[in-house]
């Protein structure tokens, strides 16, 4: 059985790449394609969103409140970051597994399942990990010291990080890819659509309370170090540029940790 399915790999591969000098590069970037370990990461975090959605959902229904696309939020979770309890340092990262309304919970676990599943088969579960929980992390900190009063709910401070992780993965890797314009592509309509969205919410008179800060901050951070932790194609590895790159992460780091005290 393994022979066959390496005989029908070898066919389609024959079929989808010819033979060429582009080949052998395109193959070594299709070879990290892996469900060893498998994919479990995202499917995780997503799977905890839905189900303290549910709850918290169901909650605010005992007490008469209907929630709907736009929400509302049930700011007394446990998980949200409240700005009245920052003492309680857990809620800068659980504050991921709050939403407000079905709209934001939809699009969140769309988009990083869409973005992370196959992010998380080339370069691993525990790399995908730090990105995430860094963009969650830093969107939070950067949230509150923009928006000191303002309650902080949903996952997309890490979202926005795989976003940019994407765009990064792209851009170091685009000789290897298979088609990297229509991934490039899938980028910019992704960010476009959620950049139009903010506009729209902010200026066409809709009452939100979105900390785009924590956004901007988990784009960042995304790009950032999906720049200097992804694993780079075995082609073109260069590691001499990464220690300087983490040492400057360090830095801006301890400044945000520094403006939060």
């Amino acid at each position: 059985m393994a022979l066959k399915r390496e005989a029908l790999h070898s066919a389609a591969v024959s079929i989808a790449l010819p033979k060429n000098e582009l080949r052998d590069k395109r193959l070594s970037y299709l070879k990290e394609y892996s469900c060893k370990p498998p994919p479990l990461f995202f499917l995780f975090i997503s799977i905890l969103q839905i189900g303290v959605f549910v709850a918290e959902v169901n909650t605010l229904s005992e007490d008469g409140v209907s929630v709907g696309p736009e929400g509302p939020v049930y700011v007394q979770s446990m998980f949200i970051l409240d700005p009245t309890k920052k003492h309680e340092l857990w809620r800068f990262v659980t504050y991921m597994f709050v939403h407000s309304g079905y709209f934001h919970i939809t699009v969140n676990i769309f988009i990083q399942l869409l973005l992370g599943l196959p992010l998380e088969m080339v370069h691993r579960w525990w790399r995908m990990l730090f990105i995430y929980i860094s963009g969650v992390l830093f969107g939070s900190l950067v949230g509150s010291l923009t928006d000191p009063m303002t309650y902080l709910a949903g996952a997309s401070g890490g979202v926005y990080s795989l976003i940019t992780a994407h765009l990064a993965n792209v851009t170091m890797n685009w000789s290897e890819m298979e088609f990297p314009g229509i991934r490039l592509l899938i980028f910019l309509v992704i960010a476009g659509v959620d950049i139009g969205v903010a506009i729209f919410y902010r200026y066409v008179g809709i009452q939100t309370k979105v900390s785009y800060s924590a956004h901007i901050a988990g784009a960042f951070v995304g790009l950032f170090l999906g720049i200097i932790t992804l694993r780079l194609n075995p082609a073109k590895k260069d590691w001499r540029r990464i220690p300087r790159s983490i040492v400057l992460f360090r830095k801006s780091w301890r400044c945000t940790l520094g403006w939060a005290s």
